[in-house]
């Protein structure tokens, strides 16, 4: 089974290194470039905890990083996690859901003033029911996912392959828009998300949707396993080429 990758690297790469792993056959091409944004650090002592939903915060975070080590970070995702104690920061919990599970995670451990480093195309956090008034979730921009320009060879790309991966609610837009553009008939494709809102945000009309119960790669290569077998290839995938 071929499935293409569109995340930017190096997430592009890694997620191709576990679908090898799998028995599946990866195509990268990576629809987004991550940039790290200047951003100016808020003072350590006005936070208790670090939200994490992304290692691109850590990979782009840069030297503010260094300031923010004595808080506790509360990780969405194992690969979020990794980064983070690379960085020699103190990861307190790792979620296997989503933000909102991860300010839970949070506030059952007293945490109540959590700093955000998250990126420019973020969504805002659907909070948990009966959360502490007190608690309070402060937001800054520490990278931005920039789209490349994709040109009509990358139609045959999408049209050859088995199934899609979607790591984001902005991929999965960017990747149904490239398949209006394109002429291609979504119907013929399968889609495999990391999450119930990235599948949403991917829209309706598709060969079937795989959504993975957590935000692992491991996760979502379940998830389109238990699709079972999908259909054979044919050409009925594109509308115009």
């Amino acid at each position: 089974m071929k499935l293409l990758i569109i995340r930017p690297e190096p997430g592009a790469s890694a997620s191709a290194l576990r679908a090898k792993e799998a028995g599946l056959e990866p195509v990268l091409l990576p629809f987004f470039e991550v940039q790290a944004v200047a951003w100016e650090l808020p003072d350590p002592a006005d936070y208790d905890a670090l939200l994490l939903t992304s290692a691109n915060a850590v990979r782009f975070g840069g030297a503010g990083l260094d300031s923010l080590r004595a808080l506790p970070v509360h990780a969405v995702g194992e690969r979020t996690a990794e980064a983070a104690r690379g960085a020699r920061l103190n990861v307190a919990t790792v979620g296997t859901s989503d933000a909102a599970a991860a300010v839970k995670a949070a506030s059952d451990m007293g945490h109540r003033r959590l700093l955000w480093l998250a990126g420019a195309d973020h969504r805002p956090i659907k909070m948990p029911k009966n959360m502490p008034k007190a608690l309070k979730v402060t937001t800054v921009i520490g990278y931005a996912s920039g789209p490349k320009t994709l040109t009509s060879d990358v139609a045959p790309i999408i049209a050859s392959v088995d199934a899609v991966a979607l790591h984001s609610p902005r991929a999965a837009t960017e990747f149904a828009k490239a398949v209006a553009d394109f002429g291609l008939n979504r119907s013929a494709i399968t889609l495999a998300a990391f999450s119930p809102a990235i599948a949403d945000a991917a829209g309706d009309g598709w060969r079937a949707v795989a959504v993975a119960e957590r935000p692992a790669d491991i996760a979502l290569l379940s998830a389109l396993a238990d699709l079972g077998k999908l259909p054979i290839v044919t050409d009925d995938r594109k509308e115009n080429l």
